[in-house]
C-alpha cells in the first residue's frame, strides 16, 4: 500500500481515538481494538486495507518514533 501523508494522519487519528477508548490494554491493539481501527481506516479511505498491512504499519511508526 501507497501511505500518503494524509493517509498516515488519519490512520494515526484513528489509533489515537481507540487508544483513548482503551481498546490498548498493553502495547498493542487487542482483538476488538483492531477491528475497529480496520473498519474506521477501510471507512475513510477509498481502499481497503487488511489488519496484517496496519500492523506492519503500525510497528513501522513505532520504530521510526523510536529512532
Amino acid at each position: 500500500a501507497y501511505w500518503t501523508e494524509e493517509i498516515l494522519n488519519t490512520f494515526c487519528d484513528i489509533c489515537i481515538k481507540a487508544i483513548e477508548k482503551g481498546m490498548r490494554p498493553n502495547t498493542h491493539f487487542d482483538k476488538a481494538g483492531w477491528k475497529y481501527v480496520m473498519n474506521c481506516f477501510n471507512e475513510k479511505i477509498d481502499h481497503a486495507l487488511m489488519k496484517a498491512q496496519l500492523k506492519n504499519k503500525w510497528d513501522g511508526i513505532k520504530k521510526d518514533w523510536r529512532i
